[in-house]
C-alpha cells in the first residue's frame, strides 16, 4: 500500500490555500479507506467461513472409510472422504448396495465408491 496523505498535510495545503491538492490527498484518503473495508468484509467472510468448517469438523466422524455427522446420540451420512477432505464440501453418499449387492456407498458428486 503506497503512503498515505496525512491529515497534518492537508491541513497545511488547505492553509495556502491549494484546494486542489488537499482534494485529491482525500480523495486518496476515501480511496483507501474503501480498499480496506472491501479487505476487512472478506476477511470477516473467511473467519466465518473458517468456523464453520471447525464446527462441522467437530461434529464428524470417520468410520468404515466413510464420514459420518454426529447428531446428539444418532449417526447422520455417510459422507464422502474425498469431497470433505479436497472441498470441504459435505456430500451424502449413496447406499450402492441395491445396485451391486453388498454394502458400497456411491459419490454422486465425484463419482467414487466406496467400500
Amino acid at each position: 500500500m503506497a503512503l498515505l496523505p496525512s491529515f497534518s498535510e492537508i491541513a497545511k495545503f488547505l492553509k495556502k490555500g491549494e484546494t486542489e491538492k488537499a482534494e485529491k490527498q482525500i480523495l486518496k484518503l476515501r480511496e483507501a479507506a474503501l480498499d480496506l473495508q472491501e479487505e476487512n468484509l472478506a476477511l470477516r467472510e473467511e473467519i466465518k467461513k473458517l468456523r464453520k468448517e471447525k464446527s462441522a469438523r467437530a461434529s464428524l466422524e470417520f468410520s468404515d472409510g466413510v464420514y459420518w455427522r454426529l447428531e446428539g446420540d444418532e449417526r447422520a451420512g455417510p459422507f464422502c472422504p474425498r469431497c470433505y477432505d479436497e472441498h470441504h464440501q459435505l456430500s451424502e453418499l449413496l447406499d450402492g448396495s441395491r445396485y451391486v449387492g453388498k454394502t458400497r456407498w456411491i459419490c454422486t458428486v465425484c463419482n467414487r465408491v466406496f467400500d
